[in-house]
């Protein structure tokens, strides 16, 4: 081979292990070189952690002004885990990694490739690690309130708030138990480490007191539950119907809405005496 031939050829080897950083944007923002090893969150068994490339970038590259990544793909993943692979060209590059819906808790790995597809533009491929804690406690609810009461037949309104602890956003299933005929699914999206209140009806036919419990589960793994116990007492009568008023949705025409606001109020009083 000729010294010229030899020089290229070194020159495009160290092009292509001189990758040029990118820089991450969720689900943290950091600048990422080969080789890098970075903690990227904690989510829960099943949960979905989206990691996002910004492709653009201001060095390297054939004239040395930067250019665009146009891929990026997990290479290695724990036993049982999945992922999906970003868009070509996609701005940005979103590569998605789902837990096991069974994974035990503990600290877990997985290699990320951002590529220049046939090293086009001189950039090179950054591949890097991220470490993702996995626990099973990445779920708060609250109720309130703890107990109502209302007529037969009538629903009783509890607010759920709902908190993810977690880096992953998710959907949770909200449902309850213990009360006869009654059957209220509802499902709600709360984004990664926030809370959201949602109201959720319950209503009985019979006249008893009943303990019913709340349940808030993941769609991801049904690992990620909690639950609560509410009190509803479901009296007839005008002192139990105008307390319904107070914790449900009675159905009245507009016109009637006066009195249904003068039911609320004498609800409210009826229960501040202990009537």
């Amino acid at each position: 081979m000729r010294p010229g031939s030899v020089f290229m050829a070194i020159f495009a080897l160290a092009a292509l292990s001189c990758a040029v950083p990118v820089r991450m944007t969720a689900p943290l923002e950091q600048t990422i070189n080969d080789g890098d090893s970075l903690f990227i969150g904690t989510i829960g068994p099943g949960q979905t952690l989206d990691v996002r490339i910004d492709p653009i970038v201001t060095e390297g590259g054939i004239y040395g002004t930067g250019g665009q990544y146009d891929s990026a793909e997990v290479s290695a993943l724990p036993v049982g885990w999945n992922s999906e692979p970003s868009k070509l060209y996609g701005n940005p590059l979103q590569v998605k990694i789902t837990a096991d819906k069974s994974a035990p808790e503990g600290e877990y790995y997985a290699d990320v490739i951002v590529a220049d597809e046939n090293n086009g533009e001189n950039l090179g491929n950054v591949t890097f690690r991220v470490r993702i804690n996995v626990t099973w406690n990445v779920l708060d609810m609250d109720v309130s309130p703890t107990q109502a009461t209302v007529g037969p037949g009538q629903p009783a309104q509890f607010g759920i708030t709902i908190t993810n602890r977690g880096s992953a956003s998710d959907t949770y299933t909200v449902n309850t138990s213990g009360v006869k005929q009654w059957d209220f699914v509802k499902q709600v999206y709360v984004p990664a480490k926030s809370s959201r209140t949602v109201p959720y009806e319950i209503a009985g036919n019979e006249e008893e007191t009943y303990m019913p419990s709340i349940s808030v589960v993941s769609v991801s793994s049904g690992i990620i539950h909690k639950e609560a116990n509410v009190t509803l007492s479901v009296k007839s009568g005008l002192v139990g119907d105008y307390k319904a008023t107070s914790h449900g949705t009675l159905l009245f025409p507009v016109f009637e809405a006066p009195i249904y606001a003068l039911s609320g109020l004498l609800g409210a009083l009826a229960g501040a005496f202990g009537l």
